[in-house]
């Protein structure tokens, strides 16, 4: 009886090992048909598409690479290409070093430290067209809040040309989308520090290690795939960022804030070439694919996987 007893867990294990592996299976295959639907699905239709002259006012016909051809010919992209760079180059720096910065502050507990992380997080909360046309009303040449008041303090005797100088509306372009996106790395990097075992704090302090010591031997290296994340993040953002910049310049002065989603848009709905339209978003794409894949081979292993892994 002994035996039989001893018998039975190995033949109840091979059904066992059956069931979850069936389990994974469809679980997989569930997680595979949403990213089919979503991503392969839309990203096949945009290269498809992009081969076809795609216009209300034209019939369908095979264009072949002539999209692409019209795309890199035209100077409308080496101009797009250039401010989306300077903006991505300009936000996302600026990005990840507030965000780290006020989730250092936010880390240490005080009173009232869950109204102020609220607070900081309403700025990524707003939809960022209505961010855009909040913004418009600081920097509007005539009645923007910002002019009104360097008026009245006598810092300006005249008006300030923000939203109509080309590089004061790239300066104004970037702190609006600072503005919007720094809440979200900073409760994100919050989180990963939040995550970090106090002990090590404890150790780092028996070894006499101050603030920025244990900051750069503890923190830094604990929160660093978390900025792995939120730096691909950001440049994703930057690549396609769109409402904001249309809400609150159109894309001028001319075209210093034309970027390369805002081209898109101007080829699709204005020019109605949907066609190519879709070959710039399948530029895009597999710029953000070589950007990503070569900024992760930039970065240590063990940012990515964590350390000890």
């Amino acid at each position: 009886m002994a035996r039989a007893l001893e018998l039975r867990p190995g033949r109840i294990r091979p059904a066992g090992r059956r069931t979850d592996t069936a389990m994974a299976y469809a679980l997989a295959g569930g997680a595979l048909a949403v990213v089919a639907l979503f991503t392969i699905y839309p990203v096949g239709y945009a290269l498809v598409g992009s081969l076809y002259t795609l216009s209300p006012i034209l019939p369908r016909s095979f264009a072949g690479l002539s999209n692409y051809g019209l795309i890199f010919g035209s100077p409308y992209f080496g101009f797009a290409l250039r401010t989306t760079a300077v903006l991505a180059l300009a936000t996302v720096p600026a990005v990840v070093l507030l965000g780290l910065l006020v989730a250092v502050l936010l880390s240490r507990p005080f009173r009232g430290a869950t109204l102020v992380k609220v607070v900081i997080l309403l700025p990524w909360t707003i939809p960022a067209a209505t961010g855009g046309v909040m913004w418009k009303g600081v920097f509007a040449d005539a009645w923007g809040a910002l002019n009104a008041t360097l008026y009245e303090l006598g810092l300006v005797h005249n008006y300030v040309a923000w939203l109509t100088t080309p590089r004061l509306a790239i300066l104004a372009t970037t702190i609006a989308q600072v503005w919007a996106q720094f809440p979200l790395a900073a409760v994100l990097l919050l989180a990963a520090m939040q995550a970090i075992p106090g002990e090590l704090y404890e150790a780092a302090a028996l070894d006499g290690a101050g603030g920025l010591r244990a900051f750069a031997a503890v923190t830094l290296p604990h929160i660093q795939p978390m900025l792995v994340v939120v730096t691909l993040f950001e440049i994703l953002v930057a690549l396609t960022a769109f409402d904001l910049i249309f809400a609150l310049t159109g894309g001028g002065p001319g075209t210093a804030t034309t970027v390369l989603s805002y081209f898109i848009w101007a080829e699709s709905f204005k020019m109605l070439s949907f066609g190519t339209g879709l070959a710039l978003a399948a530029i895009i794409a597999g710029l953000s694919f070589v950007l990503i894949a070569a900024l992760m081979r930039l970065m240590p292993r063990e940012a990515l996987v964590g350390e000890g892994r």
